[in-house]
């Protein structure tokens, strides 16, 4: 019975014999849910709960309205708490593609419940697991918190600028108090402010009392040193052994930067920024807008999916974020992701990528890297490597200008593998290894594949390489398009007129993958998912109709990104009359 096997995934029925799955498929109703259709609206009765069997649905609080706060698939349930308990539904949920759900009346519910009491362990476990991810999520993007903002007097002046540009980065407000006024009171207000302000700013000249106050008082203590001397004060802070947590440490200037070589001397510190002193304004724009998104936590980080020829839609969407003025902080990618991110992290912008794509992917050398031996396997790994090689040179990851995660999959070990050190080119390599085209590459006694075959889209990457926000670009997806619009696409080369092996293989790749695709991009905060015509992996003539949908699909998701984080604009302009309206607004508070 197919209902069987459905529930058999359900996490709400695990634990369940084969035979009482049967007699609970026979208690359940089918039910299919169109785009935007709600399955259940806060504050209505909990009458019925639903198991997912395919498609997406999306949850949202009170209101149905803004960003979703979950997002649930097949094998998850919906409601059942509230049906369980007998209460109303405490949020919405909503089908976000096609979706079809077996559903189950709250009585039935109820004396299955009785009948196996672990259905209720596995419900409040779900509910357990999705508030957990509500939590982290509201301490990343909702909650506010107060952060010190302490220069060293060398750069008093950067202050100023520092707090105009970070209102420029958050959505939220992002406010600042003046503590030389009482440091008791503007502590207080500080609390009563950060409830409904992104980030609280408490500005402090560099002292030890000061510091050692401000690390029992706020959330984070960031501190901007420009001398050699303004270390050495810095250093006896952390001496003094008074932080719960690390001092973050900018060193601005050769002084500052040869004073902090060899640290941290103490665990309390932690340099982020390293920044060269300008003659006309200590801080780059690229330095100040940087500073002003780590304030505020809106650091951007990107993660790139697996899908051959279909990566031009990442160029398409680093487009849109470009033109929209958002700069990436931190990328990861998996297969062609990775090689684009590898360009974006040496400093290439997205018309600098197009053209390096252009040019490795050329016809003649896709036409050598997908020919086929006998045995069905691509004969063009030497062309492969030459490409990436010629791409990167001898570069390694310590000469990328943001950090860089390129996924693989270790065979060894039998688990993702993550790739941050060492030359590019070989990372490169073994991260578009694919099983089956392209023998593994071998590295520390390790046989390494293309990221594809455990995560196609990396969205936890560029969080554990310091991104606030994440934004996933995945180019797997079963909402695709049945022709392309406009023009006929062009005619494929004369030798891909025909399937072969390979064609058949890379289709069976990409279906085996559409679950874990989907699955792995939503993870992150925005989720960007071309919709393609008909195409397939090594279509590189179809570059330009890939990049124009990845341009429409982060288009879509723009207002998404724009509601987490906002492109922050350099302020340099705030001079000692800025300066003193801040202290006027901090004595009105």
């Amino acid at each position: 019975m197919a209902e069987t096997a459905v529930l058999a995934r359900s996490s709400l029925l695990a634990g369940i014999g084969e035979a009482d799955l049967a007699s609970i498929a026979e208690l359940t109703r089918p039910r299919t849910f169109d785009p935007g259709e709600v399955l259940c609206r806060a504050g209505d009765p909990g009458e019925r709960c639903w198991i997912i069997t395919a498609g997406l649905v999306e949850v949202f609080g009170e209101g149905a309205a803004g960003t979703p706060i979950a997002r649930h698939r097949k094998g998850a349930s919906v409601g059942d708490v509230a049906a369980i308990l007998g209460e109303p539904y405490s949020e919405t949920v909503t089908a976000s593609i096609p979706t079809a759900a077996l559903e189950l009346d709250a009585p039935a519910l109820g004396e299955l419940v009785k009948r196996f009491p672990q259905i209720l362990v596995n419900a409040l476990r779900g509910a357990h697991a999705r508030l957990s991810v509500a939590r982290a999520r509201s301490a990343a993007h909702g909650q506010g918190e107060t952060v010190a903002l302490v220069a060293g007097a060398t750069l008093a002046g950067v202050t100023p600028s520092l707090i105009a540009t970070a209102r420029t980065a958050s959505p939220r407000p992002v406010t600042s108090l003046d503590r030389r006024f009482s440091f008791a009171g503007a502590l207080t207000t500080a609390d009563s402010l950060v409830s409904d302000h992104a980030t609280v700013l408490l500005p402090a000249q560099l002292d030890r009392d000061t510091v050692a106050a401000l690390l029992r008082a706020t959330d984070r203590v960031l501190v901007l040193v420009g001398s050699a001397a303004e270390a050495a004060e810095l250093e006896a802070v952390a001496a003094g052994g008074t932080a719960a947590v690390p001092i973050e440490v900018v060193l601005v200037g050769e002084e500052a930067i040869t004073a902090g070589r060899g640290w941290p001397p103490h665990a309390a510190l932690r340099i982020i920024r390293t920044c060269e002193r300008r003659p006309d304004f200590p801080l780059s724009d690229a330095d100040l807008t940087w500073l002003a998104r780590h304030l505020t936590r809106t650091k951007l980080g990107l993660a790139l999916g697996a899908g051959g020829a279909k990566g031009y839609a990442h160029v398409g969407a680093l487009q849109v974020l470009e033109e929209a003025g958002y700069v990436v902080d931190a990328v990861a990618g998996s297969s062609i992701g990775a090689i684009v991110g590898a360009y974006l992290a040496l400093g290439a912008d997205a018309a600098e990528i197009d053209r390096s794509l252009r040019a490795a992917f050329s016809p003649a050398a896709v036409a050598e890297i997908f020919k086929t031996s006998l045995s069905g396997r691509s004969t063009g790994l030497q062309v492969m490597t030459d490409l990436i090689r010629q791409s990167t040179g001898e570069r390694t990851f310590a000469d990328t200008q943001i950090p860089l995660t390129v996924m693989s999959v270790d065979l060894t070990e039998r688990a993702p593998a993550p790739l941050r050190e060492g030359r590019l080119w070989e990372a490169l390599l073994a991260a578009t290894a694919l099983a089956g085209v392209f023998p593994p590459y071998e590295r520390d006694g390790h046989r390494l594949v293309d990221g594809l075959a455990l995560v196609p889209v990396p969205s936890d990457a560029p969080a554990d390489d310091g991104a606030d926000v994440t934004v996933s670009v995945n180019l797997i997806s079963p909402d695709t398009l049945e022709r392309w619009p406009g023009a006929p696409p062009p005619e494929p080369p004369p030798e891909r007129r025909r399937r072969g092996v390979l064609d058949n293989l890379l289709e069976v790749m990409d279906l085996s993958q559409l679950a874990d695709s989907v699955r792995h991009a939503e993870l992150a905060d925005v989720v960007i998912t071309p919709r393609f015509g008909p195409g397939e992996w090594r279509d590189f003539h179809l570059a330009d109709l890939f990049l124009a949908a990845g341009r429409a699909a982060a288009q879509e998701q723009l207002p998404t990104l724009r509601a987490l984080a906002l492109p922050a604009v350099a302020d340099t302009t705030i001079n000692q009359q800025g300066a003193d309206i801040d202290r006027a607004d901090a004595v009105r508070l």
